[in-house]
């Protein structure tokens, strides 16, 4: 699947099962698959701070508002990816469970 198959991808596991690992998308044949998880994390990073900016500037101010939604936009931004890979994980897992056809 993907051509993800390699026994090395899937050697180290995903930190606390939805961030995304550097050794996993850090290689030719993964690196194409990232563009979409990681616009998808722009565009929800970019609508979180269009929503909740409005609302906590007044409330904290501009500095503090900052330090506290920086962060967040931050994992908003590289959840999708990391779950995508999560998924990921679990497809090379059930494929490997799976005995092979011999045809």
């Amino acid at each position: 699947m993907f051509g993800l198959d390699h026994p090395t991808l899937t050697d180290l596991p995903q930190r606390w099962g939805v961030l995304p690992t550097l050794r996993f998308w850090n290689r030719l044949d993964t690196a194409k698959y990232q563009a979409i998880p990681i616009a998808v994390g722009v565009i929800a990073a970019i609508g979180l701070f269009k929503l909740v900016a409005p609302i906590l500037f007044p409330l904290l101010g501009s500095v503090l508002g900052m330090v506290v939604l920086i962060p967040m936009a931050i994992v908003i931004g590289i959840l999708p990816l990391g779950l995508f890979e999560r998924w990921l994980r679990r497809e090379i897992a059930s494929r490997r469970a799976l005995p092979e056809s011999t045809g």
